[in-house]
Order: structure tokens, then C-alpha cells, then sequence
């Protein structure tokens, strides 16, 4: 880290979701959902299989569009900040047929 580089990538971006809805067609998915996350802050996402975990981290990557709501990083809309954006899939996308070994030597 230099002095040079700007202080929000030192410190990360603050994360705030107001409000925020998601539907697939008739099917309301997330409802009315605030969040804050502080910047630099390490976050969980848990909940039981189809609650809606996959949907928020997708939204937040920006690879989906919320139906209703806001997305803001810092008080910039949060698609100001993809750019600094990273995700990390649950399962093997580049290599899947890849096995992992579970065996240590």
C-alpha cells in the first residue's frame, strides 16, 4: 500500500442496502431488506437453502437488478463501484472437472 493510492482502497467501501426488493415473476424473493455494512467489515451471509442468500450476493455483484430499492457504496449508487467489485463462486467454474484432494501428506 502506497500513499499514493486512493484511501477508499485502503479502507474499502461502505455498503448500505435500503429497502431492497427482488421478484422472478410472481415469486418474491427479498422483501423490504436494510442492510449496513461498514467499510472494511468481513460479513456472513447465512440462512437456510433458498432464502434468498444467492439472490442479495448476486444483486450486491451486480450481476442481477433489483426490483425495487437502493444499492449504494458510500452514497454513490453501488453500480459506481463494480469496478472494485470481486466474487468468488461457490463451486468449481473454471476448472469443473477438477477434483479437489482431501487427503493431506
Amino acid at each position: 500500500m502506497t500513499a499514493q493510492q486512493p484511501p477508499r482502497l485502503l479502507r474499502g467501501i461502505p455498503l448500505a442496502v435500503r429497502n431492497l426488493q427482488k421478484t422472478f415473476g410472481a415469486r418474491q424473493v427479498l422483501r423490504d431488506i436494510d442492510l449496513h455494512i461498514p467499510a472494511g467489515q468481513f460479513v456472513a451471509v447465512v440462512g437456510r437453502s433458498g432464502c434468498g442468500k444467492s439472490t442479495l450476493l448476486r444483486l450486491l455483484a451486480g450481476l442481477d437488478q433489483p426490483t425495487g430499492g437502493d444499492l449504494l457504496a458510500g452514497s454513490a449508487p453501488l453500480s459506481a463501484a463494480l469496478e472494485d467489485t470481486r466474487l468468488m463462486f461457490q463451486e468449481a467454474r473454471l476448472l469443473p472437472w477438477k477434483k479437489l484432494s482431501t487427503t493431506l501428506a
